[in-house]
């Protein structure tokens, strides 16, 4: 610093000091803007100026700064908490121009920066900010982790439900949109929006500040503005009216960071607040915490959220209202403690340092009550400082919680642990049981010294017809098996003392048997269309009925249907007979206790199905341009169109008009086994606009119905074309007749050099015989050929050579001559050796013809010449050919002979 810079800024100080009325933050607020300035290297004149066009040297003056821009002292502290800057920051910043750092240094303004981006660009969907609905796993031990399923549900997906009632407490500020409408005497609408200032600019009034104002207070504060130019505002009556609303609310930018499902910078409303931004940020991975969600402002923590509070008592205390660059981090989980078992709501927990046992419970939801209380088993990994020479690092910790609860002692847990409490056995304690021949049979409680006779008086004593010589007693033994023993029911009804009267342990069971139950073992049955056959101990007065409803569920519509209620069979033994005696009967006169037979010893019922004279399950099948082919079930009157949406619809290729079903008919001559009709398709049936179909035609059983494909919809067909084309490549066919000169027209026509002679078309792999020449030289539609799907066409370029090979003289390869003849070429080079013979002309085309004694075609260019050798002859052994001639001469005399013979026996 120079000293003319030291000279001013020590008068300036002396001066500033002489102001009593200037407070003393003021005060210093003025020196640090001074020192700025002087500090930045500007010029002596440049700080004069700016000085002197501001003028401020005392309280009075910072609010006559304030005034010019519509500001009360209170306006621009509202103003300052907005943007969560102090009273002195918001002063420089505003007055001086000047940005406050987060270190309390001024620093020079060069352009609006990120706290001021939300208010001044155009958001033009906040929703495509807003992640995604998400799922929350389960660990492979189906365990959730707890709490972080709420944001499963994201109501931020819909920003618009979310500002559709503003909070009357909400603070007008900078990128507000307000609308603005007077009428009465005096009538005026404008829309505007807040500008950085705080300022709501209405034309032909001026600019009134509005930052900071609640929304509830806007229209007061409005219409004590505008009072000024409209007085019909304040009179009484009022003579002009005013409504002030919200059009648009301004978008603050925050920023996400940690174990967030879509960390960085997001566009938040104005309302949001903390839990907000983590639903408009995707919610908290299962790796980040829940109980220690932390918010900076200016570099300074000024809330800490714990969600275990909202989740487990429905309150946030802490979920304070976002503002522009706030920052909310989401640290990694404090540690995953597992819950499982007897609670109500088992899961992954996380837990405080000051938290343990009886905290995770509570966020658990408790306990069952089938929960065993007095063992909790407690999987534990030992901690990497506790662990020794030992091969495992797991260990068991068993707790009797029961004990714990009588001390109090909340028992510390640590990452990782596993904790699981087991169920209450399904044993009772104290249950016995008596069932059979007594007033009331059931369940009762062991008193202490309970005998037989005891449990037999509690059950209301015995029924008539007991038998009483026997009682059976039912006990598991130390093993577990279950035994029984008889013992003498009179003996214990006589006598208290007796020894069959014994003391009664828990889980005893005791049976009571009737005099009838044990009088015959005689059994009845019953078999054929039924649930399950049975086979029960007959008694007397047993009906057939009770039979048959204890074996047949005739309640069943579906069985009611397809049992045979016309027949069934009382198959009854007779005694000095082998043969059972086959009673017919009616079931519904049966079911409708018309007829009722009281059941012998060894009757056999059998109840039959429809299906003996009839088919019950009928179907019908389906094939050609449907989704899914196959049989169906045929239901009652059903038809085409029914069965079409059973299989899932038409394809693309459908022909939806008319449908072929072939139909069972046979006739006595054995030649006519079906019928086929076309059946035209109802589709406002299909669709389910018409309530029935237009025709009357119904499905019968083993119907075929066929779809048919639209005539000409199969596969798109393509052909490729190779070598000497302007274009070569794949084409694909206009039509199923399209011919080969038209694709070679879209192909545009042939290069100069093009050989028709040695042009290809394989089709199938195979070479086709095609004379291109006479089509594309001599124009002779004759051949022009009709292409099929993935025919390939080759126009090979022209060689002007012919290979001369074989037993020639001088192998060679020769320049092709236009007219030449194949004589010529052999001629030249050198003519057939002495083992020469045949001659061969293979043309380019890829086809050989033989050459005639006395043929010489002309050659093509590109052509093989090839001559053969002669075939070497198989010398033959002397006198071979005389043997051979006497074995023949033999043969045909022996068959001579043996016609003679036959001929004269025949005269």
């Amino acid at each position: 610093m120079d000293d003319t810079r030291v000279q001013l800024f020590t008068k300036l100080c002396l001066a500033l000091s002489k102001i009593r009325t200037m407070p003393k933050v003021t005060f210093s607020l003025l020196l640090i803007c001074m020192s700025h300035f002087i500090l930045s290297a500007q010029s002596e004149q440049q700080l004069k100026n700016e000085l002197d066009k501001r003028g401020i040297t005392s309280l009075e003056q910072v609010q006559v700064e304030l005034r010019k821009r519509g500001m009360t002292e209170e306006d621009a502290r509202r103003q300052a908490k907005l943007y969560g800057l102090s009273y002195d920051d918001y002063i420089a910043k505003y007055l001086i121009g000047q940005k406050v750092s987060t270190t309390g240094t001024l620093q020079e303004i060069q352009s609006i920066g990120i706290d001021t981006i939300g208010y001044t660009a155009e958001i033009d969907d906040i929703n495509a900010q807003v992640a995604p609905t998400i799922s929350v796993e389960p660990t492979p031990e189906n365990l959730p982790y707890y709490g972080y399923e709420i944001f499963s549900n994201n109501p931020f997906t819909d920003q618009q439900s979310l500002v559709s009632n503003i909070d009357p407490g909400y603070h007008i500020g900078p990128g507000d949109e307000l609308r603005v409408y007077l009428w009465g005497e005096a009538e005026f609408q404008f829309e505007g929006k807040v500008d950085l200032n705080g300022n709501l600019f209405i034309p032909n009034v001026g600019q009134v500040f509005v930052s900071g104002t609640s929304y509830e207070n806007l229209n007061n504060r409005l219409r004590q503005y505008l009072s000024k130019f409209y007085a019909g505002l304040i009179t009484s009556p009022a003579q002009v009216f005013l409504d002030v609303s919200l059009t648009k609310l301004r978008a603050t930018r925050i920023l996400v960071m940690g174990e967030s499902n879509r960390p960085g910078s997001h566009f938040i409303n104005a309302f949001a607040t903390t839990l907000n931004s983590l639903y408009i940020s995707g919610g908290v991975k299962t790796t980040g915490s829940l109980r220690e969600i932390k918010v900076f402002r200016n570099s300074k923590l000024i809330s800490t959220i714990d969600l275990y509070d909202y989740l487990i008592k429905g309150t946030l205390s802490e979920d304070i209202r976002l503002v522009n660059n706030d920052v909310v981090f989401l640290p990694t989980r404090l540690n995953s403690i597992s819950l499982s078992g007897e609670v109500n709501k088992p899961g992954i927990f996380e837990l405080k340092d000051n938290e343990g046992l009886f905290n995770i419970i509570q966020f658990a939801g408790g306990l069952k009550p089938t929960a065993y209380t007095k063992s909790i088993t407690i999987k534990r990994i030992k901690t990497i400082s506790n662990r020794g020479t030992e091969v495992f690092d797991r260990e068991i910790l068993t707790l009797d919680y029961n004990e714990l609860l009588s001390k109090g002692e909340n028992v510390k847990l640590q990452d990782g642990d596993e904790i699981i409490f087991s169920r209450v056995l399904d044993k009772f304690s104290n249950l016995i049981t008596v069932s059979g021949s007594v007033f009331r049979p059931g369940d009762y409680e062991l008193e202490p010294a309970s005998r037989i006779r005891d449990l037999i008086n509690r059950a209301g004593g015995l029924r008539p017809n007991t038998y009483l010589n026997k009682i059976d007693l039912f006990r598991k033994d130390n093993n577990g098996d279950l035994k029984f023993r008889s013992l003498s029911l009179s003996s214990i009804l006589d006598s208290e003392s007796s020894v069959d009267n014994i003391i009664l342990q828990s889980d005893d069971s005791l049976k009571v048997y009737n005099e009838d139950e044990l009088k015959s073992l005689e059994t009845v049955s019953i078999e054929g269309f039924v649930s399950e056959p049975k086979t029960i101990l007959w008694r007397e007065n047993l009906t057939l009925y009770d039979l048959v409803f204890m074996a047949a569920n005739v309640e069943d519509l579906e069985y009611s249907n397809r049992v045979l209620t016309s027949r069934a069979d009382l198959l009854r033994y007779v005694v000095g007979q082998t043969d059972y005696q086959i009673i017919p009967f009616n079931l519904d006169n049966v079911l409708d206790k018309r007829f009722n037979a009281v059941l012998r010893p060894k009757d056999r019922v059998i109840l039959y199905s429809k299906d003996i004279t009839e088919t019950l399950d009928k179907t019908i099948s389906i094939n050609g341009a449907v989704k899914n082919e196959g049989r169906y079930l045929l239901t009652d009157s059903m038809t085409v169109e029914d069965l079409i949406i059973q299989a899932g619809g038409f394809v693309r290729t459908s022909f939806r008009d008319s449908v072929s079903i072939s139909r069972e008919k046979f006739d006595f001559t054995g030649n006519r086994i079906s019928e086929v009709t076309r059946v035209p398709l109802d589709q406002n049936y299909m669709l389910g606009t018409s309530l029935t179909a237009s025709s009357d035609f119904l499905l019968q059983h083993n119907d075929q119905i066929t779809v048919n494909f639209i005539p000409g919809s199969g596969d798109i067909r393509k052909v490729s074309l190779e070598g000497e084309v302007k274009f070569p490549g794949g084409y694909v066919l206009e039509s199923k007749g399209e011919k080969l000169s038209k694709i070679v027209e879209r192909a545009g026509g042939f290069s100069p050099n093009v050989n028709f002679a040695g042009a290809q078309l394989y089709r199938n792999g195979r070479l086709l015989a095609l004379d291109f020449k006479k089509l594309f030289v001599d124009k002779n539609p004759n051949f022009d050929i009709i292409l099929s799907n993935n025919d390939r066409i080759v126009f090979p370029e022209a060689s002007y050579t012919i290979t001369i090979e074989g037993q020639v003289s001088n192998p060679s390869l020769q320049k092709y001559n236009e007219g030449e003849k194949v004589r010529s070429y052999l001629k030249n080079a050198g003519g057939k050796t002495r083992d020469g013979r045949r001659i061969y002309v293979t043309d380019p085309n890829g086809f050989t013809r033989k050459v005639g004694f006395l043929a010489n075609p002309k050659v093509k260019d590109g052509s093989v010449i090839t001559v053969i050798p002669k075939r070497e002859r198989i010398k033959t052994e002397s006198g071979k050919f005389l043997e051979s001639f006497g074995t023949i001469a033999a043969i045909v005399s022996s068959t001579l002979t043996s016609i003679l013979l036959i001929d004269r026996l025949g005269n």
